[in-house]
Parts: C-alpha cells; structure tokens; sequence
C-alpha cells in the first residue's frame, strides 16, 4: 500500500504530499520548462488512496535523473496541485526505502543501560 505523506511546500505554504512510487518507464524527448529547466516524462506505478493500482505520468527533472535512475526501483516522488486544481507528480532521484522508525531500536537504549550495569562495556 502507497503510504502518502503530508508536507508543507516552504515557497508557497501550501500542503503537498511524498510517497514512493515505481519507476516503469522513462522518455525518451528531453522537454524544456517555461522556466528552461530540462525534464523527461516518466510512467509510475504506485496505490491511490482508495487502494486502486495505477500508472501515471510525472515529471522527473534534469537535476534528478542526472544522477541516474533505474526502471524498477522506487524512487521519491511528490504531488501537488497547480491553480487549476489538477494534479502534477515529480519524481526524484532519491530510492526511498523506508525510514527507521523508533519502534525499529525501541530495545537499544535498554539493552545499552543493562551492559553498563553488569560491567560488559565494549
């Protein structure tokens, strides 16, 4: 399941929203912004919040697959509404496996106060 992730765009104040998402397929045509940014068009997969499987089209930044990027890998990606209301999709070059959580080492400090206490400090 897609887990979306709520962030605060820091320019325009406005909520968007991170997950992960597959990499399935990367344009060829190298296409230039109204801001003359270089990007390619990419096809992803990845769960809607209904649960439904979809591909969708995003937009992957000169910037990021610079750093090359695989077909089959999950990669970071970001969406946010333009004015219109209508969704747009970037994809980063960052492979974002899940993070560690504090349930993940919730034993570590515990295991580190009873060592200490009996003495089999490395």
């Amino acid at each position: 399941m897609t887990k979306y992730k709520i962030i605060q765009n820091l320019k325009t104040g406005k909520d968007e929203f991170s997950f992960n998402a597959t990499l399935l397929e990367v344009g060829e045509n190298v296409i230039k912004n109204s801001n003359d940014k270089d990007y390619r068009i990419v096809t992803l997969g990845f769960q809607l919040p209904s649960g439904d499987e979809v591909k969708r089209t995003a937009i992957c930044y000169e910037a990021n697959y610079s750093y090359g990027i695989e077909v089959g890998k999950d990669y970071l990606s970001n969406l946010s509404f333009d004015a219109k209301g209508e969704p747009q999709i970037r994809m980063s070059h960052l492979s974002n496996a899940d993070r560690a959580s504090v349930e993940d080492f919730s034993g570590l400090f515990q295991v580190t106060k009873q060592l200490i206490e009996e003495e089999e400090v490395m």
